[in-house]
């Protein structure tokens, strides 16, 4: 007669680990997927659809606006920049499909604003979703020169963030 080994009760410890490990990676991972996946494109205000344009606003009213959490473009600009004076050229040459009005401000106001935690150099563009800054060039960035340069690449970046209808 044989004798029957008895089941252990107890769980296997080395199991109960792998599967929590598992657990948590799949919830991670499915986290971050679907963050990956949420679209992080938005319309400006409504308003500030139409012609290209630009308009002039100081750090007083940028304040305002951020205090509003409104959702915009805004350059930085600073009158005596030949860099600046190119990218004022390439803000006004967007295509038919994509002419919006962004706020401009000058150097000396941004400087006094709290655009200055992020925008340290001149010229700059920045996006504004809900009052904050999603993103914004850096002059001093090799991974921007491009979008200095070439209007498509701009245009491409601008519209990586803002819908046009």
């Amino acid at each position: 007669m044989t004798k029957k080994k008895a089941i252990n009760p107890k769980p296997n410890k080395i199991a109960l680990v792998a599967i929590a490990i598992f657990c948590i990676v799949v919830f991670f991972g499915g986290y971050f997927l679907i963050q990956s996946l949420t679209p992080k494109s938005f319309k400006i205000e409504a308003d500030l659809y139409g012609a290209s344009e630009a308009i002039d606003i100081d750090k007083d009213t940028y304040e305002k606006l951020i205090e509003e959490k409104k959702s915009f473009v805004i350059m930085v600009d600073k009158p005596d920049c030949y860099t600046t004076a190119d990218m004022r050229k390439r803000m006004t040459e967007f295509p038919d499909d994509m002419q919006f009005k962004y706020y401009r401000i000058m150097w000396s106001q941004a400087k006094e604003s709290s655009l200055h935690e992020k925008v340290k150099f001149v010229p700059s563009v920045a996006i504004i979703k809900n009052g904050e800054i999603v993103d914004f060039l850096d002059a001093d960035s090799d991974e921007d020169t491009p979008k200095y340069n070439e209007a498509q690449a701009l245009q491409d970046w601008i519209k990586s963030y803002v819908i046009f209808e």
